[in-house]
């Protein structure tokens, strides 16, 4: 049955355009009448899609078009060219074209099809082309077009497998029908029929190379909607290889073949309209082809999807959640197909050549508590097996984890086909609560089977808890997968970590392997995010709460449930106190200590941590982060294990041993700077500080009094040295001058004119004057500075600004266009900035919590509004991801001082909220 747009567009060409076309004698004036059918037509189809249309309907409504004043254009140019004989040429779409289906933004493919050589294409045919291109490029088309003979084009096909995919979806649209038959038939012979396994392995390989490059999952925080895992080519793909292996590209006759069942395959096809139409939105909103799902785009799609929650961030994550189930749907689906195509090729290589005259062994068949096991998958002995004994929906999984076995697709079929049966009393029963202890206390072989339950159901009934986060969106930039996705990524990297022999690595390794109760360790990571679906302001709150109700439906008790949820309850805290407060301060290391207890669960916290960053997303465990992790680490375990009074007294006797170390590492002629350096210089600075850098300090010390004695009057003189940490991923600069007003935010500005980021920033400033400020700085790239022009145009800016009487940063700071930055009008996701005081973190000090739009001079502004709020920066932890800062930044009174005053206090929460634009984020 035709769609009533189509019969109207049909129509239209056919009793308008064509006769125009026709009468018209100019080029330019037929490509005004296309122009005009083509605006008019498409105006309709577009309102088809605001009004809620299917993506293929709408995506077949703009390929009829297409055909239309193609064919059109075809017949008028055929009739002035050559009235009374028929070129003989047909004009046939291929690719996506080829298929029906043509989203806005996509390129039109065109085979221009011979009865002879493209070596002796006739004139008029070879006229016919031209024209037919001249006027689509004249449109405004990107047209990607071929003209060869049928034995050219089973050549192509043949060297490329490109082109034939490509062949494969082959249209008429205007021309020789017979032609395209002939095609179609040696088509089919010669590159279909022969060496079917061969196409099959290739296609194999592209899922695997497009699989790979989009880390192996759906859940990706801006999909690709075409390429991505479950996208479009995924859909293709199966087509395609259906088609081989079945002579047929519509998968309702694998229905009929039992391959497919009928809810499958009413999930895939509900699964590609939805991605055509997502993929028809963001074509129509930008103009162009765009098939990357970012942040921004998705709000727009929610938005102009009319999904119903008030808030923008609800929107898409009700939108993203279907997409996600969607995507999934054809990534599960097609790669099970692929592995029964898979399964018979095997078994059919096996049955040929001269082997088959040979008695055929018998293959090794296992049969253990009505599962089967062969060729390393697991099967089901009959579809009653769940039913006669419901707890083997739990052993299978067993099973799988001990002998390493896959789950057969008629095995995942009949557990999807059996989710009733996981019901309240399944949960509770106390043989599948033993069995599934067991499977989470083998170390190393836990994500594997977890994977295995997700894929079909299982975990999220078994555990509903967990269940709720299927496909759940995390709005948080550092996150870059979906919260099921990351938990199944965390237990990878914890279980990663037994066959990890690597140095750097040893210390997580090691505490996993030494760790009694695997079991508590595991069950947390499951359970560790599962408050993101409870909407409460803190999801760890949540997540303690409903780890708490797992703990007693599990009967989990006593030092196990403790473990449990101390790692729950704190998953974030090792991070946060790691990241944001300083820990150089004894009084942090104090209240870290108080908060562990024990060094067990120090240990496994640590370790926690490590998968918990792990599998956020590939930059959340920089080396400089891990730095800061393992001196909390070992300062806690040492604090721990000593006592406060003890530790104290051997932070002091640390320090002497220092100065003896430091001592040995410079000449005679330091080693007064040595002395005078270790009594000026806060007790902070030598907390975890090596010999070698302090002896770098000391020498810079000297430099910079020689400097200074031989400077001319008036003129402000300072030292730089530059030290490549290849190994952390940054450069340490450490800068030596005399303390003076605004000298940080002068640093900060000669460092942002020159593109280069500050990763962390510790400023010390010794009893005589002396400063010595460190800072941990990278290029845009994340990458050491290391180019001796930069370094030399840093120095050269710094000592200009410090002569200035007045300061004038606006000279050396350029504004520069963030990449997250959005247009208010445009309706995406806002960026959550904030920024707030906070006199809890520090004993000390008084600490500024910063998250913003980053942007180079973003880090000098902070430290200027500061010192115009009276204020002095004493240390910074600076933190940036994807283009988000997030910084905490401690300050004091000018005499060193906590900030306690009040209107101080709201002053400076003021200044900063204002300068990143916390007045004008959305709520």
């Amino acid at each position: 049955m035709k769609h009533p747009i189509t019969e109207t567009i049909t129509q239209t060409a056919d009793t308008v355009l064509l006769p125009a076309l026709k009468q018209a004698s100019e080029q330019s004036e037929r490509a005004q009448h296309i122009k005009d059918f083509i605006q008019s037509q498409d105006a309709k189809i577009r309102e088809l899609h605001e009004m809620g249309a299917g993506g293929l309907e709408v995506a077949g409504a703009r390929s009829h078009m297409v055909d239309c004043f193609i064919r059109a254009a075809f017949l008028s140019a055929q009739e002035r060219l050559s009235s009374k004989t028929p070129i003989k040429v047909s004009l046939t779409s291929v690719g996506g074209y080829g298929r029906g289906t043509l989203n806005p933004g996509s390129d039109i493919d065109l085979l221009f099809l011979l009865p002879v050589s493209s070596t002796k294409i006739p004139k008029l045919t070879e006229q016919l082309v031209q024209e037919m291109l001249y006027l689509l490029w004249d449109t405004g088309f990107k047209v990607g077009h071929a003209t060869r003979s049928i034995t050219e084009c089973i050549n192509e096909a043949k060297s490329e497998q490109q082109s034939k995919t490509a062949l494969m979806d082959t249209r008429l649209i205007a021309g020789d029908q017979t032609l395209v038959d002939d095609f179609i038939r040696r088509f089919q012979r010669d590159c279909i029929q022969k060496q079917p396994e061969a196409f099959f392995e290739l296609r194999r390989q592209d899922i695997r190379s497009r699989h790979r490059k989009y880390s192996h999952t759906v859940f990706l925080q801006e999909p690709h909607v075409k390429e991505s895992c479950g996208g479009l080519r995924d859909y293709h793909n199966i087509i395609w290889v259906s088609q081989v292996e079945r002579g047929t590209n519509d998968l309702e006759a694998l229905v009929r073949e039992r391959i497919l069942t009928k809810t499958a395959y009413k999930e895939i096809v509900e699964a590609y309209d939805f991605i055509h139409r997502v993929r028809n939105e963001l074509h129509y909103h930008t103009g162009r082809s765009t098939d990357i799902l970012t942040l921004q785009l998705q709000g727009i799609v929610a938005t102009n999807f009319q999904y119903p929650e008030k808030s923008i961030l609800r929107r898409c994550e009700s939108f993203m959640r279907d997409y996600y189930r969607h995507t999934r749907a054809i990534y599960n689906h097609t790669t099970s197909l692929m592995e029964i195509f898979q399964i018979e090729i095997n078994e059919n290589d096996a049955a040929k050549g001269w082997l088959r005259f040979l008695p055929k062994p018998k293959k090794k068949r296992v049969e253990i508590d009505g599962f089967v096991i062969r060729d390393g998958r697991i099967y089901p002995k009959t579809n009653d097996i769940f039913r006669e004994e419901p707890h083997r929906l739990m052993r299978v999984f067993q099973e799988c984890q001990l002998r390493n076995l896959t789950l057969g697709p008629q095995m995942r079929k009949l557990i999807k086909a059996n989710w009733d049966l996981i019901d309240s009393d399944f949960r509770h029963n106390k043989a599948n609560r033993e069995t599934f202890r067991a499977m989470l206390e083998r170390k190393g072989r836990v994500a594997d089977t977890l994977r295995r339950m997700h894929r079909v159901g299982f975990l999220g009934r078994w555990m509903p808890e967990f269940g709720q986060l299927d496909c759940l969106v995390q709005h948080e930039f550092f996150h870059r997968y979906t919260a099921d996705e990351h938990t199944l990524r965390c237990i990878e990297q914890l279980d990663a970590l037994i066959d990890d022999d690597s140095r750097e690595r040893a210390v997580y390794r090691k505490i996993l392997t030494d760790l009694e109760d695997p079991y508590a360790i595991y069950l947390a990571l499951i359970l560790h995010d599962t408050g993101r679906a409870e909407n409460v302001r803190e999801h760890t709150d949540g997540s303690a709460l409903l780890a708490a109700r797992v703990c007693s439906r599990l009967k989990i008790r006593g030092a196990r449930r403790s473990l449990l949820t101390f790692l729950v309850d704190h998953h974030l805290t090792f991070w946060r106190y790691a990241t944001n407060k300083n820990l150089e301060d004894p009084e942090v290391i104090e209240e870290f200590a108080g908060i562990m207890r024990d060094p067990e669960r120090l240990k496994a916290l640590l370790v926690f941590t490590f998968a918990d960053s792990n599998g956020t997303n590939e930059e959340a465990w920089s080396p400089w982060k891990e730095t800061l992790m393992l001196q909390l680490f070992h300062s806690t375990l040492d604090f721990l294990k000593s006592g406060k009074d003890q530790y104290r007294e051997d932070l002091a006797k640390e320090i002497q041993q220092l100065k003896k170390r430091t001592k040995n590492c410079l000449k005679e002629k330091y080693h007064e700077q040595l002395d005078t350096h270790f009594e000026t210089m806060p007790k902070g600075y030598f907390r975890y500080r090596a010999p070698e850098s302090i002896a770098i300090h000391v020498r810079a010390v000297r430099r910079f009094l020689i400097k200074e004695q031989k400077a001319e009057e008036n003129f402000q003189e300072s030292d730089f040295r530059w030290i490549n940490r290849d190994d952390r991923g940054y450069t340490e600069l450490v800068i030596t001058t005399r303390n003076r007003p605004l000298l940080i935010e002068k640093v900060a500005c000669a460092l942002a004119a020159s593109q280069i980021n500050i990763i962390a920033a510790d400023v010390y400033t010794r009893t005589d004057g002396i400063t010595c400020d460190i800072f941990h700085v990278c290029t845009e790239d994340q990458q050491p500075v290391t180019q001796a022009a930069t370094k030399k145009r840093v120095e050269s800016t710094f000592s200009e600004l410090i002569q200035q009487h007045e300061y004038n940063p606006k000279k050396f700071l350029k504004k520069k266009k963030n990449f997250l930055q959005r247009d208010p009008n445009e309706g995406g996701i806002p960026f959550p900035v904030r920024a707030f005081v906070n006199n809890h973190t520090s004993q000390q000090f008084t600490a500024l919590e910063v998250q913003a739009l980053d942007r180079i001079g973003l880090l000098h502004d902070i430290f200027l509004h500061i010192g115009h709020c009276g204020l002095a920066t004493v240390h910074a932890r600076i933190c940036t991801e994807k283009g988000a800062a997030m910084d905490t930044i401690y300050v004091s009174t000018p005499d060193g001082a906590k900030v306690t005053d009040p209107e101080k206090i709201k002053q400076l929460e003021s200044s900063i909220q204002r300068l990143v634009g916390f007045e004008h984020a959305d709520e």
